[in-house]
Parts: structure tokens; C-alpha cells; sequence
């Protein structure tokens, strides 16, 4: 699952899914977020022009109606699992993919996806201040970067 650019970028920054996917004799398929990269539902610029439809719902509804199409057109893919991998936002798509259309994926490998970073939705509640310091600070030679 792939989130905010276009879908080239993810492709090619991901290793886990390339190393796995031969052990298990699995099909990688790396589905666009619309509104991002080549998926313009609009033209060019969709996103300045006519945003409506640019929504994690509608997103998550692309994912799974992708999915179902794919298992019946691939051949041996009817009654294979599928995992969504993901992340950041694209993790928190996945995790919500898993969530949300449960008979489509399997399961959901949601990586540093703050699925609950939300106003409102954690007890405590969250500190953004709190979440950038610690985000900011991996970034620095004190966390290992060179």
C-alpha cells in the first residue's frame, strides 16, 4: 500500500517484500494512492483542481477493489493471502486495509505508521511535541546517523 508520491519512489526504497517474496512464491504488486504519481482521476494537477476524492477511505476502497480484481485475474491468485505492506501513512493504510475489508487482506505489515496519532483517540493524549522530538532526535548522529 503506498501512500503520499508516486508509487516509483516506494519501489524502490523497500527491501523486505523483494527478499521475501520469492519463499513464499508471492506476486508483488505496488498499488498507487490516487491523486499521487500517474493516478490523476482529474488530468494533471487533480489534486489543486478537485481534491474531493482524495481520502483514506476512498483509497482503502481502491486498494480492495484492486485486490479482488487481481485475485481473479492472476492465475493461482483466488485463494492466496494477501499482506498489505506499508509505511508511514502508507502503513497506517494498511493496518486500516486489514481493519476495515478483513476478507480482502490477511494480514498487515504497518510500518512506522502512527495509526493512532490522533487527537482524541489515545489515552494519554497525544503530544505532538513530544513525537517530533523523538522523530527529530533519530535524525541525528546521537541516534546512529552518520
Amino acid at each position: 500500500v503506498h501512500g503520499e508520491a508516486n508509487v516509483e519512489g516506494y519501489v524502490n526504497a523497500t527491501g523486505l517484500m523483494w527478499e521475501s517474496a520469492p519463499a513464499f512464491g508471492a506476486y508483488l504488486v505496488f498499488a498507487e494512492h490516487r491523486y499521487y504519481g500517474r493516478t490523476q482521476p482529474f488530468g494533471p494537477d487533480s489534486f489543486k483542481h478537485n481534491p474531493t476524492y482524495l481520502t483514506s477511505e476512498n483509497a482503502l476502497a481502491d486498494f480492495a477493489t484492486l485486490i479482488c480484481a487481481l485475485k481473479a485475474d492472476l492465475p493461482g491468485a483466488a485463494n492466496s493471502p494477501v499482506i498489505a505492506f506499508g509505511g508511514s501513512y502508507g502503513g497506517m493504510l494498511s493496518a486500516w486495509l486489514r481493519l476495515k475489508y478483513p476478507g480482502a487482506v490477511a494480514g498487515a505489515i504497518a510500518a512506522s505508521a502512527p495509526i493512532i496519532a490522533f487527537a482524541g483517540t489515545q489515552s494519554p493524549p497525544f503530544d505532538p511535541a513530544s513525537y517530533w522530538a523523538v522523530v527529530t532526535r533519530d535524525a541525528t548522529p546521537a541516534a546512529g546517523v552518520a
